[in-house]
């Protein structure tokens, strides 16, 4: 067995006005399903913060403007796999408050986000913390309630 392929990826945490995250649910390729936030892996060139706004773009349809100055507010590590391909991933998120609360709208979804894609839903911190779903991370609604009470 070979070593999982290292990845850089960069995710966004969408607050809308009522404080909740958006999520996209995902059917995963041994069964089941997880939610997580929209973002993936660098592409050519990119910054995590660029990979971020143009992921969340593409998955969900709504365009946001991050500043070359934004920070990371989480950085997590995982590691999974997709058609026999392991994957360490490293993932750096970005908060994002909306002024509004859209509807998500894929743009631009790769091969095997459209095979997986199964909605997305607006998630509040306390809804987080009491699912039995996946989430990942899996400490989100803590997360969520940390950075809403800072």
């Amino acid at each position: 067995m070979s070593d999982p392929i290292a990845r850089v990826g960069g995710r966004l945490l969408l607050l809308d006005p009522q404080q909740r995250v958006l999520l996209i649910h995902e059917r995963l390729e041994s069964g089941g399903s997880h939610w997580l936030t929209p973002g993936g892996g660098l592409e050519d060139g990119e910054v995590p913060r660029d990979a971020a706004v143009r992921e969340a773009f593409e998955e969900t349809g709504i365009a946001v403007d991050l500043p070359a100055s934004a920070e990371p507010v989480l950085t997590t590590r995982r590691l999974w796999s997709w058609q026999g391909t392991e994957y360490d991933q490293v993932d750096h998120f970005y908060l994002v408050r909306l002024p509004d609360t859209p509807e998500a709208a894929p743009r631009s979804l790769t091969e095997p986000e459209r095979v997986t894609l199964l909605g997305h839903r607006w998630w509040r911190a306390d809804e987080l913390r009491a699912t039995s779903e996946i989430v990942l991370p899996p400490d989100l609604g803590d997360v969520l309630t940390g950075l809403l009470d800072a």
